[in-house]
């Protein structure tokens, strides 16, 4: 069997043992999906209420901050960005000057009169012109739900079109389905406002991002290329063990989907994403899987370097976090993250000495 390379190894004892536990700094975890099913209607009251029993200082979402969007000049998704800054610079054409007058005005007549819908449109404007994308999308968040349950309101829809959606959004169930069943509909967003936490905090980092893409694609494509050479000779002892090993990757995953639902339910979702079994076997079976490691010409070297982009990633989140805790005064923030996040960054925040807390573990009182 090849041997799996040291490189990650070597990287936890290098990271684990340099940091005594002193951060003064609690976080309650949260795995979630990015796009829940909007044919089963989640309950939520039990991850609201334990929000509610921690009483957080803020809520991180998986976004950039500013400086980081504006530093960075290539990612997965820097395209979009741009497209979406040079429409609405072309509307709008504030100077940075100009776009912390803006904000501050808007939020000033959102102070006494939070349901003026057409001044959320114009703050998340100056957010996106600020590449604060998270607070952009948050003030958004506000306007689409609000057009799910006006959807008769042409004045915000023309308005919202006028200022800030590109022609594609021609309809009301266009744009709101744009800021609904993901984990900022169901989870963070409701909790700031019941919490009167008026701004989302970014931790996500994008600084790896080339380097993680090739090393993903590069790893993928060689280990599925010769499993599917391997497949077509299902009596060799490779075929055989490839045969197995997809049947029991199948097997597990479903298997993992009935417990949760049994356990949890069909309409608890977050709590199943952030079992211990379920944060597991997402790590195994993207990063990580012994299984994988048992066929001869698994690429140890390959994943070893998709594993250690992607913990670079999650390290930064972790930096990201406690910095900005620290330079706001934070004892107590929620984060709302990709389940597939969880368990990785709840291991390196340990490891940092913060303290963390599992959704499933936190208590209500």
């Amino acid at each position: 069997m090849k041997k799996l390379v040291i490189i990650v190894a070597v990287l936890f004892s290098q990271i684990a043992f340099g940091q005594a536990p002193t951060q003064d700094l609690e976080v309650l975890m949260i795995g979630a999906s990015h796009e829940y099913d909007p044919k089963i209607k989640q309950d939520l009251s039990g991850i609201h209420a334990k929000i509610r029993a921690f009483r957080p200082n803020a809520i991180f979402g998986e976004w950039l901050s500013p400086e980081d969007e504006k530093s960075i000049k290539d990612y997965w998704n820097k395209k979009n960005v741009m497209s979406r800054y040079e429409r609405l610079k072309s509307r709008k054409p504030l100077t940075d000057s100009q776009l912390l007058n803006e904000i501050a005005r808007c939020e000033k007549i959102l102070e006494t009169n939070p349901n003026d819908m057409k001044t959320r449109v114009d703050l998340s404007v100056a957010h996106y012109l600020n590449f604060d994308a998270g607070n952009g999308y948050f003030q958004m968040w506000f306007v689409g739900k609000h057009l799910q349950k006006n959807p008769n309101d042409k004045e915000v829809f023309d308005y919202a079109r006028k200022m800030y959606f590109d022609a594609k959004i021609d309809s009301v169930q266009k744009a709101v389905k744009n800021y609904i069943d993901d984990e900022y509909d169901y989870i963070a967003h409701p909790m700031m406002v019941e919490l009167g936490i008026k701004k989302m905090y970014a931790m996500d980092s994008q600084r790896w991002d080339e380097q993680w893409g090739n090393a993903w694609e590069k790893a993928d494509l060689f280990l599925y290329d010769k499993m599917d050479k391997f497949k077509k000779d299902s009596t060799s002892v490779e075929g055989k063990k490839i045969y197995d090993l997809r049947k029991m990757v199948k097997q597990r995953m479903a298997f993992l989907q009935k417990e949760t639902i049994r356990i949890y339910g069909k309409d608890h979702l977050t709590e199943g994403l952030n079992s211990p079994e379920y944060t597991e076997w997402l790590f195994k079976i993207n990063l990580w899987a012994e299984e994988y490691r048992e066929l001869d010409f698994f690429p140890a070297d390959l994943f070893g370097q998709k594993f250690h982009y992607w913990w670079q990633r999650n390290n930064d989140m972790c930096h990201n976090t406690i910095d900005r805790s620290k330079a706001n005064g934070f004892k107590r923030v929620v984060i709302v993250v990709g389940a597939g996040h969880a368990d990785i960054m709840t291991k390196r925040f340990r490891e940092m000495g913060v303290k963390v807390i599992n959704i499933n573990d936190a208590p209500l009182k």
